[in-house]
């Protein structure tokens, strides 16, 4: 019995539906219409012109589907004696043009509390009429399915993966197997009988696809990362969605690790054993005119995408620039804008173009990296230190912290701490905060570098450029050159402070830095030199902003009540 037309909302229709490509359904002799749903223009004709002998069709063609595949699910004999009855059909249309209902909009039934996609029953009977049209359709010999292994007609051409525009892809869709060029082909065979796939195998892996890309967050250097998992997962649970996340500010990155760190304990405690066995696949895509690019692709142990998310946060913790606690972990995209250079006021768009352009070839490293461990690649740093000094020259820069870019220097730690985990070097081992015994002198040199730079602030106040903008390119390349010049200037700046106490402790300050740098500051810093000199000056700043106290004499910020 005819009930009513009910209208579903968006996100209601998140069901598996049976489908017919193009090329189905205009390959037969006799019009086909697709099962289940269709639009209402063929279901019950509504809007359609009645000499309209091309919908007509159409509809015959869905209601002798429906009584085919009642052989196998019972309910849907109901929905095709309610198409046959007029009646009843003229009861839907009226309730279509009353909810003002559009000849496209798709149409499909609920009997009881079911939805006809939803119901199971109808499934083998489609797969086994799917095939049969091909086999109508088809006089290619059999082959054996690169997916299924199966014995099977290919199909000519694949089916489009959609939603690539955004990344290269054409509009109408991309195709990921495609034999269009004659070096493409071998054996003589034609088109996609070089990769010889089923309509259903191809039907399944487009599906997928649209189903991930559509999933997939915003693209990073022109590519898209597409994740699943062998198992499903708990959203909550996903460590590869915590990385790649962009809504929400830092405290998201921060709630991901501490997140990601309770999932790595419960897993080694074996509270979560459904979680032991699962695997993790990752796709990296992007579209050439009509064509699927694969970039990249990585699958491995999810306990292990899972500790190797937890030491990529490691890797990445730092103090804060004004010193106290730990500074919440950079987001991807924040942590992608520290590797191009900075100018200032430009649109988030239009850095987020640099990015695709310029981090392009970087992109998959950095993944790795992330994903499987390893070091940074050298690009990385390079980036990052070339953005740190942009940024110093920024007098007018409104969230000026004054220290260098927190980010970029939680790049350049990465950097590093991969760099000597894979040498086992402690000369390029870094802590999150100042290690005053550290034992690189580029690292030395960078802690003066800050207090001399401290000196001179205090002593003459906002002179304009000062020590950090004037020298500090030059003091990173070529510490020799400069860093003696700025001690002897130190000397007079420590007579202009008014607090004795303070110019005390700067002298003391400096004091400590010399004797662990030795007789003389490194000639020539190389990019690894060049990086322990930003930390080291970055967490010797960070220090004196927290009024911690040094061998019993209070601290520039304690005696200034605080920063």
């Amino acid at each position: 019995q005819y009930v009513d037309v009910v209208e579903m909302e968006r996100g209601q229709d998140d069901f598996v539906c049976p489908h017919l490509e193009q090329s189905e359904l205009v390959s037969g002799k006799t019009a086909r219409s697709h099962f289940l749903l269709d639009s209402a223009a063929v279901v019950t004709r509504y809007g359609s012109e009645e000499g309209d002998t091309k919908h007509a069709e159409k509809r015959g063609c869905f209601v002798q589907l429906l009584h085919q595949a009642s052989a196998e699910c019972p309910d849907l004999r109901w929905c095709a004696q309610a198409l046959e009855d007029a009646v009843v059909v003229a009861q839907v249309n009226a309730a279509l043009e009353v909810r003002k209902a559009k000849p496209t909009d798709t149409i499909t039934f609920r009997v009881g509390l079911r939805l006809a996609p939803e119901m199971t029953e109808w499934q083998p009977w489609w797969q086994h009429y799917r095939s049969s049209l091909h086999e109508a359709d088809q006089e290619t010999a059999p082959m054996i399915c690169l997916l299924s292994g199966d014995m099977v007609s290919p199909v000519p051409t694949h089916a489009k993966v959609s939603g690539l525009s955004r990344v290269g892809g054409q509009p109408s869709g991309s195709t990921l197997i495609s034999f269009d060029k004659e070096a493409f082909t071998s054996y003589g065979l034609t088109q996609s009988a070089n990769a010889a796939c089923s309509e259903a195998a191809v039907a399944v892996y487009r599906s997928a696809l649209d189903h991930l890309v559509a999933q997939a967050p915003p693209p990073l250097g022109g590519a898209l990362m597409l994740h699943w998992y062998d198992q499903p997962i708990p959203d909550e649970d996903d460590p590869f969605a915590a990385i790649v996340s962009f809504g929400g500010d830092e405290s998201d990155a921060a709630s991901a690790r501490i997140k990601a760190r309770e999932l790595l304990t419960a897993v080694r405690a074996g509270r979560r054993p459904e979680l032991a066995g699962n695997r993790y696949f990752v796709l990296q895509v992007s579209g050439s005119g009509g064509r699927v690019m694969v970039r990249d692709w990585f699958t491995g142990d999810f306990v292990r995408l899972v500790e190797s998310v937890n030491a990529w946060y490691d890797t990445l913790e730092i103090i804060k620039p004004r010193g106290g606690e730990m500074a919440e972990p950079p987001k991807l995209r924040g942590l992608l804008t520290r590797l191009v250079s900075y100018r200032p006021g430009e649109k988030y768009q239009d850095t987020s173009g640099r990015i695709d352009k310029q981090l392009a070839p970087l992109l998959p490293r950095l993944w790795r990296t992330i994903l499987e461990g390893g070091a940074l690649p050298d690009t990385a740093a390079q980036g990052a230190l070339a953005y740190t000094r942009s940024r110093l020259l920024r007098e007018d820069d409104e969230q000026s912290t004054g220290n260098l870019d927190r980010v970029a220097c939680a790049v350049l730690k990465a950097w590093l701490v991969r760099k000597a985990d894979k040498k086992s070097n402690k000369e390029t081992a870094m802590e999150a905060k100042v290690n005053k015994d550290h034992p690189a002198a580029a690292y030395q040199a960078g802690r003066l570098m800050a207090v001399l730079a401290a000196v001179q602030e205090k002593a003459l106040g906002d002179v304009g450029a000062g020590v950090v903008q004037r020298y500090y390119a030059a003091a990173s390349t070529t510490p020799s050159l400069v860093l003696g010049r700025l001690v002897r200037n130190a000397q007079y700046h420590l007579q202009k402070i008014e607090s004795k106490g303070l110019a005390v402790w700067y002298e003391r300050q400096i004091a400590e830095i010399m004797t662990r740098l030795g007789d003389k500051p490194p000639a020539i810093l190389d990019l690894e030199g060049q990086t322990l000199f930003a930390l080291g000056y970055y967490q010797q700043k960070a220090e004196m902003y927290t009024g911690v106290k040094a061998e019993n004499t209070t601290t520039p910020a304690a005696n200034e009540g605080g920063n």
